[in-house]
């Protein structure tokens, strides 16, 4: 297994951006929590689907195992790196900090049972700061970039509150190389193993926190409008030097509860002392066959400032979603079978991950779906409420090591320590089975419709089956078909090992034990019948 040696290096300044650390081109991910009374055993589970285009390598993704070595990034890292996490990255520049060079996590969870998934926030960025009259907060030269804040988050905080202390100690550069505020504009999405949950929306200099305590609904006119506040709940009083947030009270330990998600732009109102507004929601971008028709200025409506027709379908299909009045579990976020009132159709099965629209269907774009053709990797994480056994350390992972619609998700555990070998290299196993769905000629992407996404068209036969047949909607024919038998006898086979582990009272040894020689004996049958297009026997 990929295991990071996680050694200082020089200071390295990286002339030219990618993706990961260049806002104007990272318009595009997805993010949702739930837990309490919004999920299925109230357990939080956290969800993300990673868009990726701007490397020709970064499709390669494959998770990582990360030893605590008690480093420090500066003099102001009161917690240094005390925890080990598995994290979801890329080969190539997508997955390393431009600074430290340090591999970093798009999401993951540490052994602690803090889970964590991220998105770019463009409305956070220097260059929509600057757009609309307000200086620039980040350190775009030496500050704390966004995969770097991941991997801080997942190495030093066990409770959703530590998560907000890291982010006080970093609003002035942490003492990290030298920088006066992170190089942040991002946002995240964490749970703890006590069921708290919040999301967190960053900047260079500052952040919010909402709390995850109610769940959210259209209003008259069909959006999704209701402005969040800024309920970040200080730690203490003394860390609100510059009077410029409120000092409410969170939540207890367990009394989270509720649902949330973004795509990329913020949804808390709350405004700096330069006025510069987190919130900014004026926009709404109608889309008809997948070209925009008319934009306009409605208070109030689905933000999308122009960037591109994805954040306002991506955003509303996500809500809509969420919506859905069936309690919530790992398996709703991957394929479930539920009465679906999300879409209102004869159609029965309910995913973020893989959504890609009304199903049977023609051939058709993905490029607003929550699910798309530049999508790299989707991760669904399971995590531990007040009261579970083991601390959190049943926490799980589950990771579709490449475009969700193709791709099987397997579960791995962090408290296991490194991920199954076999998973090293299972991109090059899903991109087999994407080459079936897309036409193209070189694996390598050069941008959002360039080599490997020169088509976002998808072959919906190849990928579901023929409505002749009675087949063509998800799960029922083609490659998916495959795919989700191999992920039902998954998902029997974990329920029943979690209830084993939940009634058993192991050791930590023994229990480690147990569960990296069951996630390893899993994945590798997993990948086999995957390959094979075959199906585990019961």
């Amino acid at each position: 297994m990929k295991k990071i040696p996680y050694l200082l290096y020089a200071a390295l300044l990286i002339a030219v951006f990618t993706f990961s650390y260049n806002p104007s081109l990272s318009h595009a991910s997805s993010s949702a929590i739930a837990t309490g009374e919004a999920t299925e055993d109230g357990r939080p589970v956290a969800w993300k689907n990673r868009d990726h285009w701007s490397t020709p390598d970064g499709w390669k993704v494959y998770p990582f195992y990360y030893e605590a070595d008690s480093s420090s990034f500066g003099p102001g890292d009161s917690f240094t790196s005390r925890f080990n996490y598995v994290g979801a990255t890329a080969e190539g520049e997508s997955g390393k900090d431009p600074i430290t060079e340090k591999q970093v996590p798009w999401a993951g969870a540490n052994e602690q049972g803090l889970g964590l998934v991220q998105v770019h926030g463009h409305t956070l960025t220097s260059d929509f700061a600057a757009d609309h009259g307000y200086p620039v907060s980040q350190d775009l030269d030496n500050g704390i970039a966004a995969g770097l804040m991941n991997h801080i988050l997942l190495s030093r905080a066990e409770h959703v509150d530590e998560v907000e202390q890291i982010l006080w100690e970093t609003n002035d550069g942490g003492g990290f190389n030298n920088s006066f505020a992170r190089n942040t504009s991002t946002i995240i999405s964490v749970f703890d193993r006590w069921g708290n949950a919040a999301i967190f929306e960053i900047d260079g200099d500052s952040f919010t926190r909402d709390n995850i305590k109610e769940e959210y609904t259209q209003d008259e006119d069909g959006y999704y409008s209701a402005s969040h506040e800024d309920s970040k709940g200080l730690l203490s009083a003394e860390n609100n030097n510059s009077g410029d947030s409120p000092n409410a009270s969170n939540p207890e330990d367990g009394e989270y509860s509720g649902y949330d998600w973004r795509t990329n732009f913020s949804k808390v109102d709350w405004a700096k002392s330069n006025g510069f507004p987190y919130f900014v929601d004026e926009e709404t971008t109608d889309v008809v066959d997948n070209e925009v028709t008319a934009i306009d200025d409605i208070p109030n409506g689905v933000h999308d400032w122009n960037y591109s027709t994805s954040a306002v379908k991506r955003h509303t299909r996500a809500g809509i979603r969420m919506d859905d009045p069936h309690p919530i579990n790992y398996e709703y976020f991957i394929q479930k079978e539920v009465g679906s009132h999300a879409l209102p159709t004869e159609w029965y099965m309910e995913s973020l991950s893989r959504s890609i629209g009304n199903l049977p269907a023609d051939d058709k774009p993905l490029g607003w779906h929550l699910n798309r053709h530049v999508s790299t990797f989707g991760s669904v994480i399971s995590g531990a409420k007040q009261g579970d056994p083991h601390e959190g350390k049943l926490t799980t992972m589950w990771i579709a090591l490449g475009e969700p619609s193709v791709s099987m998700f397997v579960p791995v555990f962090p408290f296991a320590g490194d991920p199954p070998d076999v998973l090293d290299d299972m991109y090059l196993a899903t991109d087999e089975k994407r080459q079936q769905v897309y036409e193209y000629d070189g694996v390598e992407a050069c941008g959002y419709s360039c080599g490997r996404n020169n088509n976002s068209t998808a072959d919906l036969e190849a990928l579901a089956g023929k409505e002749s047949d009675g087949e063509g909607y998800y799960g029922e024919g083609g490659i998916q078909n495959n795919i989700f038998k191999i992920e039902d006898w998954i998902f029997d086979e974990y329920e029943s090992f979690m209830d084993e582990l939940r009634n058993n009272n192991y050791s930590d040894d023994e229990l480690e034990k147990e569960l990296a020689d069951w996630q390893k004996g899993i994945a590798e049958q997993a990948r086999t019948h995957y390959e094979e297009g075959t199906v585990p026997q019961e």
